[in-house]
């Protein structure tokens, strides 16, 4: 089976072994954002949405943002998301 992350780690080189294990993010035509790592949410708001990762916290700032999904360690926003930033 294909895996997108699989195959970025595969071609990618870097010294760092950890560079890939903190967190993904996908972000689709600024429509909708998926996410796997997260550790937990933070702010949820129609403007922003703050969530945690391993080493630190990811703002996602748009208009009419939702979270439709979330897992324990997955979630999904859609909306027009304008900025995505490790913070």
């Amino acid at each position: 089976m294909f895996n997108f992350f699989d195959e970025i780690k595969n071609k990618v080189k870097t010294t760092k072994e950890d560079f890939f294990d903190n967190f993904n993010i996908v972000n689709l035509s600024g429509k909708i954002i998926y996410v796997e790592g997260h550790t937990g949410l933070v702010l949820l708001s129609k403007e922003k949405i703050f969530f945690k990762v391993k080493r630190g916290q990811v703002s996602v700032e748009g208009k009419d943002l939702k979270m439709p999904e979330i897992s324990e360690n997955t979630l999904l926003i859609s909306g027009q998301v304008e900025r995505v930033e490790s913070v």
